[in-house]
């Protein structure tokens, strides 16, 4: 019975440190981060080539189209 008293204060103890040391790190890592370049943050991610007339809903909404001169 007495390891068991052993193996309950070893586990919580753990359980306490690992708890300790994950937000010390996520603090750490938060502070890290700041954007001194102060412009718009960088996407990695591709952007797609839609087809015609199809536009992405944060891009900039068209308000009227104007007919382009064909000259012949």
């Amino acid at each position: 019975m007495k390891s068991f008293y052993y193996d309950i204060f070893l586990s919580g103890l753990t359980y306490v440190l690992l708890i300790y040391l994950t937000f010390r790190l996520m603090k750490k890592r938060k502070s890290k981060g700041s954007d001194d370049d102060g412009g718009e943050a960088i996407s990695n991610s591709p952007k797609i080539d839609l087809p015609p007339g199809i536009i992405w809903p944060d891009d900039p909404k068209v308000l009227s189209s104007s007919k382009e001169e064909v000259l012949v």
